[in-house]
């Protein structure tokens, strides 16, 4: 007997969840661990249950699935099973990122032959390349919203309120006007998914909303410095100054 698979159910739809629930119940070397209703939930859920296969909507209010995965530690991603209403996103991208995907609605069948295709990835070992998929949905829209741990809870923050981004190492302050909030992820790594129209690097520890900067000021020795929205101040590094500047100019003039 195949040794027992632990998996995840995610899914806005109780419905949808309920009709896994109980086909997969029925399998006696699989155990669903958990369910989640929403993007937020299912990294949190992710994270403490471990499961080894996650059946992910992509559609869900508030966080994708997209931005889930792209939200849950690397060593800790499953494998994962896309389950769509929408066809447009079972197409080259799935076909060459995904284990499998399930094209709501769909029947047992066609469930339990996404377990079989999922099973032969782990007894292979493989590791899915979500990192590809999760490039090409940045680099088509541009990363948009991103999950942070605040006060024991996990909160989303949103691209659009995003004022500069700070690197610490191996993590992100990301500083908004309603706080500032910490991420397990490189400043480089964040550059390559962020929208390029609505943010730029000026240092090497840092990166700006365009929309918030309000005043370039000289600081001694030929530096210079920018004023964002809220009073806060951030050196401008004289190998990003012409790029800054370049990227500056133009969204004033289409302003």
């Amino acid at each position: 007997m195949p040794p027992e698979l632990r998996v995840l159910l995610v899914d806005d739809e109780p419905r949808v969840r309920a009709g896994l629930r109980s086909t997969l119940a029925a399998q006696p070397d699989l155990v669903v661990v958990g369910e989640a209703g929403d993007g937020i939930a299912a990294v949190d859920a992710i994270e403490r249950l471990r499961p080894e296969l996650v059946f992910l909507d992509v559609q869900m209010p508030g966080l994708d699935g997209f931005g889930v995965l792209a939200s849950v530690d690397v060593e800790h991603r499953p494998a994962v099973v896309f389950v769509t209403a929408f066809e447009q996103y079972a197409l080259k991208a799935f076909d060459a990122h995904a284990i499998d995907y399930l094209l709501k609605p769909f029947d047992d069948d066609r469930l339990l032959a996404a377990v079989a295709r999922a099973r032969t990835w782990l007894a292979r070992s493989a590791t899915q390349p979500v990192d590809a998929l999760l490039a090409d949905v940045h680099k088509a829209r541009g990363r948009d919203r991103f999950v942070v741990k605040h006060a024991g809870a996990l909160r989303l923050v949103h691209a659009q309120d995003l004022v500069w981004l700070e690197a610490r190492g191996n993590y992100v302050h990301l500083h908004t006007s309603d706080g500032t909030f910490l991420m397990r992820e490189t400043l480089a790594a964040m550059v390559e998914t962020l929208p390029p129209e609505r943010f730029v690097r000026v240092h090497r520890s840092a990166v700006v909303a365009l929309a918030a900067v309000q005043s370039v000021r000289k600081r001694p020795a030929g530096e210079a410095e920018l004023e964002l929205a809220g009073g806060a101040r951030v050196p401008l590094g004289r190998s990003y100054r012409d790029h800054f500047f370049a990227v500056w100019t133009r969204q004033a003039t289409r302003g």
